[in-house]
């Protein structure tokens, strides 16, 4: 059976004036705030997409275009954003089976969670699915194309917030991992905040790291260990920049916080690095992907991948034992099996190879 079609409106007929510039022709990484989310519906498989335009309406009308997306003019912009809503909706045709309604000041969303809330809208029997981060709701909203011609002849009291709260018993949210469905460009603190994230966008931050890991069901004590492979790779790290080193400790967090998301899985490096590229997080993935056994190259620079393989072996559970200990504990438990035996010691070696890397360039044993 063929999946329905859905439809993105983008709000975008403001005035943006706390801000003090425009918002959607703001530029943001090598796009400019409207081109970014059109183009993240469309690599979602969205591709029927309509921007609704007020307030210099020639030119956001005139990117939407070239973007691809359908222009809706809104004449009634200055009343407020539930005059775009109702513009948005106006010729929509009654078999539509649903609509985001995204407001073009929240353009960080994530990919992975308009997949998701396809996903939840094509396997439910809802008509309003939310995306929630921590359980907490943001944008944007999925609604079912059952509620157009209600909206039409609603009130504007409440906005779209108070007609959708009106209908909360048909309402379910959808758990993402994507702390951007609650950031918005509102002031311009916001906006300093937006430039400085659009670098690392594909890396999780810690609250999303915590989000992944609920995702994936994993248990408190891989959880805890993980959060203690993270705190010792961090101070390897910054001791390693210290000395010369250029590592991005941002990645090293991450993917050391996230590196076990998929044990109990055969092969869980490989599970866990294939999850995170499908989430969209591929620099974490190529980390996570070689935690287990990271070939280590002598004469080669130390690498994010290398500091976290060494501090993996160092804790056993949520503890630094040491690696030594830690390859004893594998000899003493499957020594009876020549080939996992000959496999245990050459990962040893390894690990060796890569301490002895390590403390060299920082000068000091690791503690």
């Amino acid at each position: 059976m063929e999946k329905p079609a859905l439809i993105a409106i983008i709000l975008s007929a403001g005035l943006s004036s706390r801000l003090g510039d425009f918002k959607p022709l703001l530029p943001l990484g090598e796009e400019l705030i409207l081109e970014r989310v059109i183009s993240l519906y469309r690599s979602a498989g969205v591709p029927d997409i309509r921007v609704v335009a007020g307030y210099r309406a020639g030119e956001v009308m005139a990117l939407a275009g070239r973007c691809g997306a359908r222009p809706v003019f809104n004449p009634d912009y200055a009343q407020g954003m539930y005059s775009s809503v109702i513009a948005g909706i106006s010729d929509l045709a009654p078999d539509c089976a649903g609509f985001f309604m995204h407001p073009v000041d929240i353009p960080l969303v994530r990919r992975q969670t308009l997949i998701d809330l396809q996903n939840a809208f094509n396997q439910g029997k809802a008509s309003v699915y939310y995306p929630t981060f921590l359980e907490t709701r943001g944008h944007p909203p999925l609604i079912s194309g059952s509620y157009v011609k209600a909206l039409k002849t609603a009130t504007e009291q409440g906005g779209l917030r108070g007609f959708l709260n009106g209908h909360e018993a048909d309402a379910v949210n959808v758990p993402v991992v994507d702390q951007y469905i609650l950031k918005d460009i509102d002031m311009p603190e916001d906006y300093a905040w937006a430039l400085g994230r659009i670098e690392n966008h594909d890396i999780p931050s810690e609250a999303e790291c915590r989000a992944l890991m609920i995702r994936q069901a994993v248990s408190q004590n891989v959880i805890d260990h993980c959060r203690a492979v993270a705190d010792l790779a961090n101070r390897m790290a910054t001791s390693l920049n210290a000395a010369g080193c250029k590592l991005d400790i941002e990645r090293v967090d991450c993917a050391a916080r996230v590196h076990d998301l998929a044990r109990g899985c055969p092969h869980h490096a490989g599970e866990g690095a294939r999850i995170l590229r499908e989430m969209g997080f591929p620099r974490i993935a190529d980390i996570v992907a070689v935690h287990m056994d990271y070939p280590v190259k002598k004469d080669a620079p130390i690498t994010e991948a290398e500091v976290v393989f060494l501090a993996d072996k160092w804790i056993q559970d949520d503890r630094k034992i040491g690696m030594e200990a830690r390859f004893e504990a594998k000899l003493r438990k499957y020594g009876a099996d020549p080939d996992v035996c000959w496999e245990i010691l050459r990962r040893r070696n390894n690990a060796l190879e890569a301490k002895k890397r390590v403390e060299a360039r920082m000068g000091c044993a690791i503690s």
